[in-house]
């Protein structure tokens, strides 16, 4: 009879397993350990490189981004409402008018009949005031001389 050993025990359960050859399959090379911790100590005491670079690299890369998504966002969000105005009495739309706008404006831009019938008025200019009235406003004599 045979004798029982673990291996044939082995062999009998998992054939397999049991022809697997028998070496340990954990090797280094020769000198490992001697030479391992001078080699994690170098490492550890290896100044570290300045990172500057990678700073701005992100920096180049963000800042257009950034003006990108807010290019994107002013283009496609709408604008803010302005405030809704309150309507003004009379008194107070003549001095809002007259704030924004110089009296020439003023003049120009109302119809005639929004000024009140004042009748004839008599402007006595001497004659240095008066060219100077046609030289500003560019009045050709000739017109009303003919």
């Amino acid at each position: 009879m045979e004798p029982v050993t673990e291996h044939n025990d082995l062999r009998r359960i998992a054939p397999m397993l049991a022809d697997l050859p028998r070496h340990d399959p954990f090797v280094v090379p020769a000198g490992f350990f001697d030479q391992f911790p001078h080699q994690v100590q170098a490492r550890a005491v290896k100044p570290a490189r300045a990172k500057a670079g990678a700073w701005l690299r992100r920096g180049a890369i963000a800042v257009p981004a950034m003006a990108l998504v807010l290019t994107v966002l002013r283009l496609f969000l709408p604008a803010p409402l302005p405030p809704p105005r309150q309507p003004l009495a009379d008194g107070q739309l003549i001095d809002a008018l007259a704030e924004d706008m110089d009296t020439y404006e003023i003049l120009e831009t109302a119809p005639g009949d929004a000024w009140p019938e004042l009748g004839q008025v008599t402007v006595q200019l001497t004659p240095e005031e008066a060219l100077d009235y046609v030289e500003t406003h560019q009045i050709d004599l000739n017109e009303y001389l003919y």
